[in-house]
């Protein structure tokens, strides 16, 4: 039995490492990609070289932990590996992996950094190929050096698409348009209150601020307030229609990268029974914890965007708290302060705020018909789900409206559909989001081969 199992290998996984190796407990780290990073540093593969990988400022201190973390020769990294189950038994935690490292793993502590996912958007045409989230654009522009298609238009409420479509004219490719359906004053009456404070912090608004300036100098239109309506295509992506200055505009594009906001993966939370809630503003679910991230279960410690979607840096805060946490409940002496730990996270968190007042999607979400699929992985349309709603109990939850109408028991288990789903039931009650019970997580929390579940 291992001293603690750390679920994710990005900033706030590999940050708590580095705490628990350094109090000389015993540390797995599991991930589902091969090389640790997460999504923030997606490495590519390891025969691939790339020249200037991540090269900007704001990369560094990512950088500078993620070489810390492969040179530690201390760390038992599990890479393409799942975590399929979680489950407290007395004192401990069992684990079921699947992958690479597939088995059972037995842990005293357990703490889930598993980051979060792009949120996916239903509007007409969202599911023809080259629809793709914003997150999976960069992903292959990252791991693998691939832009994947052009023209690109980009379109949604949050300021990452500025950055990627930076990214993608480095790339050589073509960007056609970025849409975002808030005005700048909208963005500016948001930004106002946080800006003071975030001003303590301003590397990322410096790098939001030369995005913009780059996709000026290279004559790329940034329409504010353009509503995208639908994807337009037969068989895959021709063109996207929005709306802007009263008036119906269409662009063709080969690729539209999509981004209204993320969502926690609260999925291994939810199984083991940690307390959740809604978060705000873009929805899902995150994971309830105290200031040293530790969750209502016992044993379970939660960091990074588990808890509530925030970036990097405050990722990298988090875990390094939860790896002071770890260290003090295991009685090992701890390397760093939590304290100054702490300090530092709430240092970040005025352009925390910012970033979410600016990207909230609530007042701006595109359209969609009654024929638009609602869940992609069961065919089922807005009108099924409305209709469903209509003849179940007003006070239904998602999982009554989920077994009527097999809306999230596809692959993906309501990844794509539980939060859309569930504004849908909160505005047909009248109550707020988080009034609203999500699906129930079973085991597996991800598809597993048959072999594997027999063994």
């Amino acid at each position: 039995m291992i001293d603690i199992a750390i679920i994710g290998g990005g900033p706030a996984g590999q940050a708590a490492a580095r705490q628990t190796l350094a109090a000389g407990l015993s540390t797995t780290m599991i991930d589902e990609q091969a090389r640790p990073g997460g999504q923030i540093l997606r490495q590519p593969p390891a025969a691939f070289a790339v020249k200037g990988w991540m090269a900007g400022r704001l990369y560094r201190p990512l950088r500078h932990l993620l070489a810390q973390t492969e040179a530690d020769t201390r760390l038992d990294w599990r890479g393409s590996t799942s975590v399929a189950g979680i489950e407290r038994i007395a004192d401990h935690f069992r684990l079921t992996l699947s992958g690479a490292h597939g088995g059972t793993l037995l842990a005293r502590r357990v703490l889930i950094a598993a980051g979060c996912y792009d949120m996916p958007v239903a509007m007409p045409g969202w599911t023809l190929p080259g629809v793709m989230s914003a997150g999976a654009v960069q992903t292959m522009l990252k791991s693998q050096q691939v832009v994947a298609g052009q023209p690109i238009v980009l379109l949604g409420s949050h300021p990452l698409l500025l950055v990627l479509a930076t990214q993608i004219l480095d790339a050589g490719a073509e960007v056609a348009a970025v849409l975002m359906p808030q005005t700048y004053g909208r963005m500016m009456r948001a930004a106002l209150p946080h800006l003071p404070g975030a001003m303590f912090a301003p590397g990322p608004l410096i790098a939001a601020g030369a995005a913009m300036a780059r996709l000026r100098r290279a004559g790329v239109p940034l329409m504010m307030g353009a509503r995208p309506i639908g994807f337009i295509g037969n068989g895959r992506l021709e063109a996207v229609d929005y709306a802007w200055r009263g008036r119906t505009h269409r662009i063709a594009a080969q690729v539209a990268a999509v981004s209204y906001g993320f969502l926690p993966q609260s999925d291994l939370p939810r199984q083991v029974g940690a307390a959740v809630r809604w978060a705000r503003p873009a929805g899902g679910w995150e994971t309830v914890c105290d200031g040293a991230m530790r969750s209502s279960v016992p044993g379970l410690y939660v960091a990074g965007e588990t808890t509530g979607v925030a970036g990097a840096d405050a990722a990298m805060a988090e875990g390094e708290i939860a790896g002071i946490a770890i260290a003090l409940d295991a009685g090992a002496q701890p390397a760093s302060d939590m304290a100054r730990a702490q300090a530092r996270r709430a240092r970040l968190q005025p352009f925390i705020d910012l970033l979410r007042a600016v990207a909230d999607p609530r007042d701006v979400w595109p359209q969609a018909t009654p024929e638009t699929l609602l869940c992609r992985c069961e065919d089922i349309s807005v009108a099924q789900v409305e209709a469903t709603m209509a003849r179940l109990s007003p006070m239904a939850d998602a999982s009554a409206v989920k077994h009527r109408c097999r809306i999230g028991m596809g692959l993906c288990q309501g990844r794509s559909c539980e939060h859309a789903l569930v504004r849908r039931i909160a505005a047909a009650q009248g109550c707020d989001p988080d009034a609203v019970a999500p699906f129930r997580v079973r085991f597996p929390a991800r598809p597993l081969p048959v072999d594997e579940i027999i063994g």
